[in-house]
């Protein structure tokens, strides 16, 4: 009777290990057997194919798989890349995923996906930035603000994310020509940067000061470098140009004194916008009050 009930016992214990081994004839079983055996590779090939089949495109499965696959073989081949399309392929996985997912299956798995893959975006960024190379720096914070905002994370860590960011970029573009002007060009990037951070956050200080001085000194550049032998329309020209660039600057300068930040500096800007616009009473009383905080 031993006996029996022992052969019994080995029989099951047969059977069930040939359950678990028997693959379907289909390419997602291909994949679950490859990802079982941590062949990585072959798992790639089989879901590459299975995502693009009619009877599996919509499967939660397939996206959470090459979602898996994906992450799993950027860290093993493209980790120390900065520009990775096996990480950009799980971004694309993930959303995939995040569509099809309508019974929240796979919810914890992928909000762990999405905190893994969109840090390393944000960390690749700022390390682009220290090269620095500034258009694989945007791709990356791209891809991560892209990740990011399809997370469960507070908003406003999103927002202060984004906004340290912007400034690490702004710093990015004025190292890279701190020995030269910047350029029109640089410039008016500078002036997108600034005014991105204040649609976020319109009571940054910094934004509103770092903003207000790009338009205060490119008025100065142009009042330093007027050709006085031009004829009197050109003149005129330049003349209206350099006052609408004060003027540009005097709301940002006015808001950065309001919030009390770089008291005499603001001061300083005040008194010299007033002044570039002609307007020596209210010069003269910012140049009062510079000066009697300065006693």
């Amino acid at each position: 009777m031993k006996l029996l009930i022992y052969i019994s016992i080995l029989l099951l214990s047969v059977i069930t290990t040939a359950n678990a081994q028997f693959v379907k004839n289909n390419n997602l079983s291909k994949v679950e057997f490859y990802v079982q055996k941590n062949e990585l590779d072959s798992a790639k090939k089989y879901i590459d194919i299975a995502s693009k089949e009619s009877q599996f495109i919509n499967d939660t499965k397939t996206w959470f798989y090459k979602s898996m696959i994906y992450k799993e073989l950027y860290k093993l081949k493209e980790k120390e890349l900065l520009i990775s399309p096996l990480r950009d392929e799980t971004t694309t996985s993930l959303q995939q995923l995040l569509l099809v997912d309508t019974n929240k299956t796979y919810q914890s798995q992928t909000e762990s996906l999405i905190k893994y893959i969109s840090s390393t975006y944000y960390n690749d960024a700022a390390r682009a930035l220290t090269v620095p190379d500034i258009e694989v720096a945007k791709v990356n914070f791209k891809f991560y603000h892209t990740l990011i905002s399809l997370s469960g994370m507070d908003k406003k860590v999103i927002q202060e994310n984004i906004i340290q960011f912007k400034f690490a970029l702004a710093t990015a573009i004025g190292v890279i020509d701190e020995e030269t002007a910047l350029d029109s060009t640089q410039k008016e990037t500078l002036k997108n940067i600034y005014t991105e951070i204040l649609a976020i956050d319109e009571q940054n200080a910094a934004a509103n000061y770092n903003l207000s001085l790009l338009y205060y000194n490119e008025g100065v550049d142009l009042a330093n470098n007027i050709d006085y032998d031009s004829d009197f329309d050109e003149l005129l020209e330049v003349q209206d140009k350099i006052a609408s660039l004060f003027s540009n600057a005097l709301p940002y300068m006015l808001k950065v004194y309001q919030l009390d930040y770089k008291k005499e500096d603001v001061l300083e800007g005040l008194k010299s916008i007033y002044r570039g616009l002609n307007d020596e009473e209210k010069s003269a009383y910012y140049e009062n009050e510079l000066k009697s905080i300065k006693k």
